[in-house]
């Protein structure tokens, strides 16, 4: 008797172990601590495997930014992730700074997770009224390996003054510390879309005023950048110190799917995630899940792709895909 228990037993933890072999397993890849994609990413891991965890096992990893999550999805490092649509655009092109690495063709798109816009701000009572005016002063670009990074280094280049300022690289977690400390004179970060909370949150003690490009700066990194949207921030009543509209760029941000991942769970993957009421489970823990879309108009002019599993989910919720942007491998 006791070694018929120790049978079934034993038959027990085989096939619990062919089970778990058996789940298809994915790498999603999240971003920094402290910014906003950590604990959105974190949280749609989460909701996968509650939903989904008989067929597949998702695994969580934090990363440094959209660089990051573009360049680890493009090589197949993490089989899903969100990536700026600049970076991505570079990597599809192997332009920029993935001509190193070479044009990528081993992934797709698959959600339009949110349009972003690039915030550049300094304390209400700060000299600084203009890009010209940051000549000669401690400007924070945040973490290199970030979209934000690159996205404030391209607003200095378009604006002609990279070279002119004093450039730091800390992190989202100590920005806003550092300029209410006045260690920085400004701060350059990505709102989602028009705020960044712990700007805000500085704000409430310290007020801030958000600074805007000309129309010429604005059309000189557009033009250098054609995956930017020109943008006029709105004034923010939660930002106080805010009293002007500041103009700035804007770009989306895309769920992105490495060629390893089957057909079956990038439909299975949207069918949970951008379920309508998942969706406001998910943006009550972290809102960037609130705009989840199948928006991928902007793609036709950028040419990169669609897969065709994440097409056949949009379409059926009602969502007219560009046909020339769907592709498969």
């Amino acid at each position: 008797m006791k070694f018929m228990s120790t049978l079934v037993a034993a038959a027990s933890v085989v096939v619990l172990a062919t089970s778990a072999q058996a789940a298809e397993q994915y790498r999603l890849g999240g971003g920094p601590a402290g910014g906003g994609w950590h604990p959105a990413v974190s949280a749609g891991a989460a909701l996968l495997n509650s939903e989904l965890g008989e067929k597949y096992n998702f695994n969580y990893s934090p990363s440094n930014g959209s660089v990051d999550n573009v360049r680890r999805v493009s090589l197949g490092d993490f089989d899903t992730a969100w990536g700026h649509v600049g970076q991505i655009f570079q990597s599809w092109n192997g332009v920029g700074l993935f001509e190193k690495d070479g044009a990528s063709k081993d992934f797709r798109l698959i959600a339009n997770v949110r349009q972003q816009t690039q915030i550049v701000a300094v304390l209400a009572d700060s000299p600084i009224k203009s890009f010209s005016d940051m000549k000669g002063k401690i400007v924070n670009l945040l973490n290199k390996g970030s979209g934000s990074n690159v996205n404030c280094r391209n607003i200095m280049e378009g604006s002609g003054i990279i070279s002119e300022i004093d450039v730091r690289n800390l992190g989202f977690s100590d920005s806003a510390r550092a300029l209410g400390d006045r260690q920085i004179d400004v701060y350059c970060s990505a709102g989602a879309p028009f705020t960044i909370p712990a700007l805000t949150q500085l704000s409430i003690t310290k007020p801030v005023r958000y600074i805007g490009m000309t129309d010429a700066e604005q059309a000189a990194v557009i033009e250098k950048s054609p995956f930017y949207a020109p943008v006029t921030i709105p004034v923010q009543p939660d930002v106080r110190g805010m009293t002007d509209p500041a103009k700035s760029i804007g770009y989306d941000v895309f769920w992105m799917v490495n060629k390893s991942v089957s057909d079956e769970a990038v439909f299975d993957m949207l069918n949970v995630a951008a379920d309508p009421e998942n969706l406001k489970k998910l943006a009550a823990t972290a809102g960037y899940w609130k705009t989840l879309s199948g928006n991928f108009e902007n793609l036709k002019a950028l040419k990169i792709p669609v897969h065709p599993a994440a097409a056949k989910y949009w379409e059926g919720r009602g969502v007219a895909v560009p046909a020339e942007v769907v592709r498969g491998y």
